[in-house]
């Protein structure tokens, strides 16, 4: 007993020895280096009108920077992209696809009418989500309710449904709206269905409840207990986007918000793009606490906010924004007294005003230094400059080569993959020096010696005996070289000519002997003629005459007997 007491003491001592340790230890970091994280540039498309190729130029410039995905807010405030098929149905009823659109466009231009353009269109995105494909950049949709929905609540109302909006507010939908609900659900349905499968994940926005009015805000939304439909609306958007095959991201301002559990719990496969800590009588749950419910944090981190025609001033300015990359880490995130696992970080650029000029220079320069100050997270693109410098070297006609030579050429160039990052630039590097010595081993076929082998069968065909001088043939012989290849074939064919030309050239010996590079004309063998042809000989000739003479006198004589007997009668 006192060996085991003992023993007990002594574990005792040391498991509370390691626990003091474990608590003098820093909390631990985020590894330095951790490329696996997303790194996300997010632009306001939604208040303000992006062209296709404004964001073609966007989405350039973030795979050149190491990004790997951008965000594209298109309901934010207005509704930035119209489907080809916007028609809805709730309740039995159908809303047509032309008088949606026609709506929606009506909202836009309430809300803010933008000499830019009104609206996408799916050609539009389609062209925009091809140029990211093709370029390894993943594009995060967002379209938010219940709150900046002010274009689709106009449309709403001019589509004949009534008091869509809560309590005064010109951005949020009335959660206890019931037809105005079931439409916005409809809605973002049309959205969740086209961006599946070009997407990962969809973003429903679901911050700021009602904030442009003293009726609003979550804290009076929990007090009135419609947070609690909140809790469900949100949750009914996720299972959407799951069902799609997205993940459900939303923004962290109303989740949790001040850490009340009372109202139901979030759907746990929730991102939880954590863009602010909150500020006085905003009391947002902080990220320590969102993580403790299962939920995934994205580090939208709002010193990095610029806000377009903000140069400089303390809030989300151009100034604040270049400040902060200096001043943040990229997993610093908003109100964390600690570590906090992230799934990666976010840059955006926000249009408040909507018509603020667009600096775009000033925000792709901005990339550029989020980039750069964040190096070992966005790493960069690999140099493709050797491999197309090689590929450039491949020889046009391939066909003159021969097909196993062109087959290691083939399986040099198929085995490049593009996409690839700095960290495998060897990688890269050993594709261009692959195809360079596929080239260098290419093989030209052999020339094609047909004429040449037919015009060598004449020559030996030839019966030397009969010709006075064959030197100049057996010169056309010897002078055949069987090492030419496709590209010498004209002199492969001259060959050829030299010695049919010698053939021709050859003089007979004196004498009758027959030139035998003559074909004789086989005369054809008539048998028994006198079956066909009358004899034509001389003597045959008389006797037809006589014949003949004979012949008519004995018709004269005839004739007179016969002429005298009737005169007797």
């Amino acid at each position: 007993m006192k060996k085991h007491g003992f023993r007990f003491w002594l574990l005792a001592i040391v498991g509370l020895l390691g626990m003091v340790l474990s608590l003098s230890q820093p909390p631990k970091q985020v590894a330095a280096a951790d490329n696996t994280l997303k790194s996300v540039f997010s632009i306001d498309a939604g208040r303000k009108f992006f062209s296709a190729a404004q964001l073609k130029m966007i989405i350039d410039r973030a795979h050149t920077d190491g990004y790997t995905d951008v965000q594209v807010l298109l309901g934010n405030d207005a509704l930035r992209l119209l489907l080809d098929d916007m028609s809805v149905t709730i309740n039995g009823k159908t809303y047509g696809s032309d008088v949606v659109k026609q709506a929606i466009q009506a909202g836009n231009k309430a809300y803010h009418d933008d000499p830019n353009g009104n609206a996408l269109t799916q050609t539009d995105m389609d062209a925009v989500l091809k140029y990211a494909a093709a370029r390894d950049i993943n594009i995060i949709p967002v379209i938010n309710s219940p709150g900046h929905m002010d274009a689709i609540l106009t449309a709403m109302a001019q589509l004949g449904i009534k008091n869509p909006a809560f309590n005064g507010s010109k951005r949020t939908v009335d959660l206890n709206n019931d037809t105005a609900i079931a439409f916005t659900k409809a809605l973002l349905q049309k959205y969740v269905m086209y961006f599946k499968g070009h997407a990962t994940t969809f973003n429903f926005g679901s911050d700021e409840y009602a904030n442009d009015v003293d009726t609003g805000g979550w804290a009076k939304l929990q007090q009135s207990g419609t947070y609690k439909k909140f809790v469900a609306y949100v949750n009914d958007l996720a299972a959407m986007a799951k069902n799609a095959g997205l993940k459900p991201m939303v923004f962290n301002d109303g989740i949790y918000y001040d850490n009340n559990t009372s109202f139901g719990t979030f759907d746990k496969d929730l991102i939880v793009s954590y863009w602010t800590a909150g500020w006085g009588g905003y009391d947002v749950a902080k990220p320590e606490f969102l993580t403790d419910k299962g939920l995934k944090i994205m580090n939208t981190n709002d010193g990095w906010y610029w806000v377009l025609g903000r140069v400089d001033g303390d809030l989300y300015s151009y100034k604040t924004a270049l400040a902060s990359l200096a001043s943040k880490k990229f997993t610093d995130v908003p109100g964390a007294s600690s570590a906090v696992p992230i799934i990666g970080s976010v840059q955006a650029v926000w249009a408040d005003d909507p018509s603020a000029q667009l600096d775009m220079p000033a925000l792709l320069k901005l990339m550029d230094q989020f980039s750069t100050a964040y190096a070992p997270y966005l790493v960069r693109p690999a140099d493709y400059s050797k491999v197309d410098a090689a590929i450039a070297a491949v020889p046009r006609q391939l066909n003159q080569y021969t097909e196993a030579s062109v087959a290691k050429l083939d399986a040099a160039l198929n085995a490049v993959v593009r996409g690839k990052k700095a960290t495998d630039q060897a990688l890269v590097d050993g594709y261009a020096q692959t195809i360079t010595v596929a080239i260098k081993a290419l093989q030209l076929r052999p020339a094609d010696y047909t004429k040449v082998d037919a015009a060598i069968a004449a020559a030996k065909k030839l019966d030397r005996s009969h010709y006075q001088d064959l030197s100049g043939v057996d010169a056309a012989l010897a002078a055949v070289n069987r090492n030419l290849n496709i590209t010498q074939q004209a002199q492969a064919d001259t060959m050829a000519a030299k010695i049919t030309a010698a053939i021709a050239a050859l003089v007979l010996k004196p004498g009758p002997q027959p030139d035998p590079r003559q074909q004789q004309v086989p005369t054809k063998t008539i048998v028994n003629p006198d079956r066909y042809l009358p004899k034509t000989a001389e003597a045959s000739g008389w006797g037809l005459m006589l014949a003949g003479l004979a012949t008519i006198l004995g018709v004269i004589s005839i004739v007179f007997f016969w002429r005298q007997h009737r005169m007797a009668v």
